[in-house]
């Protein structure tokens, strides 16, 4: 699967809970793989959470990752870019050995995403 396919499936956590969908993927600083999802959570999805992609794999639902539902929900956010300080902070946070920052993944827009023209007169 592509990165940029992930956009938009949902996530579980490893005892089934959904935890959001899928906004942005980021590749690892160091691979140049996909190391990172954000997360829409919360009551309208207005909160981006970080999700390492570490262990994770398809499920019957959507992506299974191996973190749970709260420890993503108490886990540092990052408000607009991510930052190398921010980027510190979520490897520390879930366990994960120092890397560099993510990179995220451009979105290829999709036909639905392109603005309707107005008809003729």
């Amino acid at each position: 699967m592509r990165p940029q396919d992930l956009i938009g499936h949902d996530v579980y956590d490893p005892d089934g809970r959904k935890i959001g969908r899928v906004g942005t993927v980021y590749l690892d600083g160091a691979t140049r793989e996909p190391g990172w999802v954000t997360v829409r959570t919360g009551l309208f999805g207005h909160r981006e959470s970080f999700v390492p992609l570490t262990g994770a794999h398809p499920g019957a639902e959507g992506l299974q990752v191996e973190v749970a539902l709260d420890v993503v929900k108490d886990a540092p956010q990052a408000e607009g870019t991510l930052s190398a300080e921010t980027a510190t902070e979520l490897y520390r946070y879930y366990g994960l050995p120092d890397a560099p920052p993510p990179i995220p993944v451009q979105r290829v827009p999709k036909p639905s995403d392109m603005p309707r023209k107005a008809p003729a007169h």
